[in-house]
């Protein structure tokens, strides 16, 4: 016999009340397990940037001061052999790098030698002089110089590289290139033809106040002006040269002040370089004129921080060019400069 069914009217607008026991503690345990993982993703996060940073300072040595690191090349005993690489055209942040390098090495007891490996087409006259002018005072501290030249070591480089007591070239080394130059272009006839004339006040005594801007003429006085001027920073470079390799050179520096870059060989019957090889052959001679046996080579390089490890960006998104007032006022500025341009 079935049983009777009962049917439940509710009245209408009237609430049903349903126990929320068990939702309840789903909700909880919900919970819970998403806070494990956030934390576990965090906690794996923390592991990933110390993995990261241990991994970075085992490759590159921990940040020596001065906002410096000194990567090991070459593990050895206490004494070091300090390796500053000049890479690419030489601008003020170079000559910056190189002082405080200079800075560091004349600080600590442990770096007894210096090589100056250099791979550049030279760069600004005063960028040149004052990289010149750091390096040249180890001197003074017994801190031998030995220089190592790449593919290039010419004009500017090669200026820098006359504090070196010996200089290394690679047999497929291209220096020398002595001389100074003042790059520059005219746009008077591109002015004229778009309809712009260029108008400049100067104060009444300052004649030559614009001598060399790209919107002035090249007058015959203008002109011997300006190399006057090149003139007296090719006077320089070459003292500093006389002053470095005068008894080795085969003929008077000013016979090889033209501007000419030679091969390493062609450079080596001249006497501007002293040996044709790599740089571990200027590293050992380093070593033997600092009077060290098996040292610790390290390169020194400016410290790039934490963010710059664990920065991610797209090679794609990430170029940027931006044309700022600064870098037009830096392409109209003339600079006198020690710069090989093939």
């Amino acid at each position: 016999m079935a049983e009777p069914t009962t049917t439940t009217t509710v009245p209408a607008g009237s609430v049903i009340h349903i126990s929320s026991a068990g939702s309840g503690f789903a909700g909880t345990f919900l919970r819970v397990v998403l806070g494990l993982v956030l934390l576990a993703s965090v906690g794996l996060n923390v592991v990933l940037l110390i993995a990261l940073m241990t991994l970075h300072m085992v490759k590159s040595g921990l940040p020596s001061g001065q906002n410096i690191t000194e990567t090991v090349l070459r593990a050895g005993g206490q004494d070091k052999i300090a390796v500053i690489p000049i890479d690419g055209t030489i601008d003020g942040a170079t000559a910056s790098a190189v002082q405080k390098d200079v800075y560091l090495i004349r600080h600590s007891p442990d770096i007894r030698a210096v090589v100056l490996r250099v791979d550049s087409p030279g760069g600004g006259v005063s960028d040149a002089d004052e990289i010149y002018h750091a390096l040249d005072g180890l001197k003074t501290l017994n801190k031998p110089v030995v220089v190592s030249m790449g593919a290039m070591a010419a004009s500017g480089a090669y200026y820098i590289s006359m504090a070196g007591r010996q200089l290394f070239a690679e047999p497929t080394t291209v220096t020398g290139s002595i001389g100074v130059m003042l790059p520059g272009f005219q746009v008077t006839g591109l002015l004229k033809k778009i309809g712009v004339k260029p108008e400049v006040l100067t104060s009444t005594p300052a004649v030559w106040k614009e001598a060399g801007a790209p919107w002035s003429t090249y007058t015959p006085a203008v002109k011997s002006y300006l190399i006057d001027l090149l003139n007296s920073d090719d006077a320089r470079f070459e003292a500093v040269i006389q002053k470095s390799r005068g008894s080795r050179l085969d003929e008077p520096v000013a016979n090889i002040a033209n501007g000419k870059v030679w091969t390493a060989q062609k450079a080596l019957e001249k006497g501007l370089v002293d040996h044709i090889g790599y740089e571990s052959a200027a590293i050992h001679a380093a070593a033997k004129l600092a009077d060290i046996y098996h040292p610790t080579v390290v390169e020194l390089s400016p410290n790039q921080g934490l963010l710059s490890l664990i920065k991610v960006q797209s090679a794609v998104s990430g170029m940027k060019m931006q044309i700022s007032p600064r870098l037009v006022t830096q392409m109209l500025s003339p600079k006198f400069e020690y710069l090989y341009v093939p």
